[in-house]
């Protein structure tokens, strides 16, 4: 072959190679993945973080000393080591090196002789700030609960961490995953005075992305990549981009949470991951009478209410309200060590003599000081037993397609409480809409899914504490609180999971629940995010790698 042919050939391949190459780096340039999410945050500060969006957020803008991996096992963030003393009570962390980001409004919003000064630099320090501020009553911390075995945390240089705890905990290195513990510089917090987190420029990242852009208006969170990263997870894209979930855009994300149902009506681009996270299940409302007063009445409901008569082929029963996606801890399910907890069994001569005892009036009886009957009297007491009336006149709320369940369980119940019993029976087209029933507790009865956006089984239990905003049955009782507190307490895996089963037996035991299915979600991707990880609960999306 002519040789000045051979050359043009060589010419032209190169510059075919070289143009795919720019296109290329065009297209890497300017990758981007969208998400939904429920609400557009207000405020993006670790330490008061609350929900799943702002979980998913910080997860992508910070890290902590350790992350949690798609598998649910604990991997370096910022420590690249750490170690823990023969008694537990004492944890040394090795930070590698790792950098803030600082934004660059910054000029808008603090004085130029402080930005001259700040540091880039991550240390032990700011991971010491943050946990002592989510500990302080102050700050208001949604989870600080998690931390009140910590007694004391400081820096023994910038890369040298120690925490110390009043007892040995089984789950601290989960717990050092979370929000709460992400790090916070104490003279940027300081010099925010009050503002920290309220804007893109009063919030510094140290994860492989920061927050770009958030805009109620148009319901758009935005994170960017940050290139300041030099960490082991880097961002698998340039743009993040979250939108409030619509019905007018609900199907039309890269990577989202659907329904079974939902999982039909996908185009073929779309690829699915299944998540044992969810569970069917009656609730009784514990802040509507008679509910609130009558355990039995509870009890009598669940006893006769037979859940192995309604499972249809390909159901699965559930086997306990906690969902099997929890873990006891990162890397350990919960359902695998505590295997079935489930309500009282089907039984109507139970279920009979459970109404008997409240029809006998044995737990109407109330107790009462002197001073309220008779004055004059104050600080004894007595027990006065008031006439007892029962008419059970009760809100049951649930999906339209349930209703041949409910009317298959509504014989029992029926047979059991004949005329007493009068049930108003609530239908709802979509899972929305009985949501917001349900959360504005105007119901006395419940058939509906719980999913758990909670990676850890004691996450999910703490739902039904008694301040808890996802109290969906409106349970107050000390009783209950102090049982999920324990869970934060316990020193071995044993010792965790049994207060987990204690917390949930209760619930169960006490009526407040009455389980029927283990129900799955689905995540759907297309090939943009087929790169994006989620927990075993299937929630909090990792965009890096």
């Amino acid at each position: 072959m002519n040789s000045n042919i051979t050359k043009h050939i060589l010419v032209a391949i190169l510059i075919i190679s070289m143009l795919f190459s720019l296109t290329a780096c065009k297209k890497e340039k300017t990758r981007a993945v969208s998400a939904p999410i429920s609400s557009v945050p207000v405020s993006y500060d670790p330490q008061i973080a609350e929900g799943i969006d702002l979980e998913t957020i910080i997860n992508n803008c910070f890290e902590g000393l350790v992350r949690i991996d798609k598998s649910g096992n604990i991997q370096n963030g910022v420590a690249t080591s750490w170690d823990i003393s023969n008694d537990g009570l004492t944890y040394t962390f090795h930070l590698r090196d790792a950098t803030w980001r600082v934004p660059i409004g910054i000029g808008e919003y603090l004085e130029e002789d402080f930005i001259k000064t700040i540091s880039k630099t991550v240390t032990a320090d700011d991971f010491a700030f943050a946990i002592k501020r989510a500990k302080d009553p102050i700050t208001c911390a949604p989870g600080a609960s998690y931390l009140s075995i910590v007694e004391d945390a400081y820096a023994e240089d910038n890369n040298t961490l120690i925490i110390k705890l009043s007892s040995p905990s089984e789950g601290f290195l989960t717990t050092l995953a979370l929000p709460i513990c992400m790090p916070c510089q104490q003279a940027f917090f300081d010099e925010c005075a009050g503002r920290y987190g309220l804007s893109v420029n009063l919030m510094m990242s140290n994860g492989p992305y920061y927050l770009g852009l958030f805009n109620e208006e148009t319901g758009q969170v935005t994170l960017k990549k940050n290139e300041d990263y030099k960490g082991d997870n880097p961002a698998l894209y340039n743009t993040v981009r979250f939108y409030v979930r619509t019905e007018e855009n609900y199907l039309k994300y890269d990577i989202m949470s659907v329904s079974k149902d939902e999982t039909k009506k996908l185009d073929e681009s779309y690829s699915t991951s299944r998540y044992k996270n969810a569970v069917k299940t009656f609730c009784l409302n514990a802040s509507r009478e008679p509910f609130v007063t009558y355990k039995s009445l509870r009890l009598a409901f669940a006893q006769a209410t037979d859940v192995s008569a309604v499972i249809q082929d390909g159901q699965t029963r559930a086997e306990g309200i906690v969902p099997s996606c929890c873990n006891i801890h990162a890397g350990a399910s919960y359902r695998a060590a505590a295997n079935i907890v489930q309500s009282p069994d089907f039984d109507m001569d139970a279920a009979l003599d459970a109404f008997k005892r409240v029809k006998s009036g044995e737990e109407n009886v109330k107790t009462v000081t002197i001073a309220e009957a008779d004055e004059g009297h104050e600080g004894e007491k007595k027990d006065i037993k008031e006439e007892f009336k029962l008419s059970l006149n009760l809100k049951l709320v649930c999906l339209e397609d349930d209703v041949p369940v409910i009317k298959q369980v509504l014989q029992n119940w029926q047979k059991l409480f004949g005329v007493t019993l009068t049930l108003s029976l609530e239908p709802y087209k979509t899972q929305s809409e009985l949501d917001d029933v349900i959360k504005k507790s105007e119901y006395d009865i419940a058939y509906t899914t719980i999913v758990s956006s909670d990676f850890l089984a004691s996450d999910f239990l703490k739902r039904f504490t008694t301040d808890d905003p996802n109290n969906i049955i409106s349970l107050e009782s000390q009783e209950y609180d102090k049982l999920v507190n324990s869970t934060y307490r316990a020193k071995t895996k044993s010792e965790l999971t049994e207060a987990l089963i204690s917390c949930e037996t209760s619930l169960l035991n006490n009526g407040y629940f009455i389980p029927v299915l283990a129900c799955d979600t689905y995540v759907a991707y297309n090939d943009n995010a087929k790169d994006v990880t989620l927990r075993p609960s299937g929630t909090v999306m990792a965009f890096y790698k």
